[in-house]
């Protein structure tokens, strides 16, 4: 990715535009890029991609307004590279990837637009992806909803689907019995403390913290204490 604003061998090429393109050589480490130079001056790396979407030849004249177009063409393959592969590893919500993409980088505006892009394509879906989120964190860590609805809150999922999925989620589970699995799960660790009325507490706070609602808790607390009992 290059930005001239901010890359001072860019800028200082750019100071020196317009020029002739002498030289295009592929790249050792990638032979699908091609550096572009002016006799021994080196002027810019693109893509296969970007040569043939502007035609770059020998003789080419590269003006600053034709670098320019390089430079975004370049940062906008750049960025969706960098999509394809993060979303290979795992799905992403549309405004995760975005954050990725900053992180990494990249401007806002192109991270923006390529994530838009690919939005529009549905090979990002906040829905699916909120779904399976909630789904895995419940079945496979047994995170109860108000977990589950904080995590997507700070991945940037949209309320509207944010409310949608925990409905569904809750429609599909009984938390009731997860407090329990999960406090029996603790068993040695809360009769440790001998005072029921400490212990119940132990256990309504660690309830809590995997996302329980207190009255789900308090449902579960009886059939819980009585098993620990037994």
């Amino acid at each position: 990715m290059i930005n001239a604003a901010s890359d001072p061998e860019g800028e200082k090429i750019l100071q020196s535009l317009p020029l002739p393109i002498t030289k295009i050589s592929p790249q050792k480490k990638n032979g699908d890029r091609f550096s572009l130079f002016h006799k021994k001056t080196f002027l810019i790396g693109v893509s296969s991609q970007t040569l043939l979407d502007y035609s770059i030849q020998k003789g080419t004249r590269l003006t600053r307004d034709l670098y320019h177009r390089l430079s975004h063409s370049e940062e906008y393959q750049a960025v969706k590279e960098r999509c394809y592969r993060l979303l290979s590893g795992r799905d992403h919500g549309a405004e995760e990837l975005k954050r990725k993409l900053i992180r990494k980088g990249f401007s806002e505006s192109m991270s923006s637009k390529v994530v838009t892009e690919f939005r529009e394509k549905d090979l990002l879906n906040d829905k699916s992806y909120a779904l399976k989120f909630a789904q895995d964190k419940y079945h496979l860590k047994q995170w109860g909803p108000r977990k589950i609805q904080s995590a997507l809150f700070k991945k940037g999922v949209p309320n509207q689907i944010i409310t949608e999925v925990i409905h569904e989620l809750k429609s599909n589970i009984n938390p009731v019995d997860t407090c329990i699995e999960l406090a029996l799960k603790r068993r040695r660790h809360f009769l440790r403390e001998p005072d029921s009325f400490k212990r119940k507490q132990k256990i309504f706070r660690y309830l809590a913290g995997k996302g329980y609602s207190s009255d789900k808790i308090k449902k579960a607390l009886p059939n819980i204490e009585k098993q620990l009992d037994a």
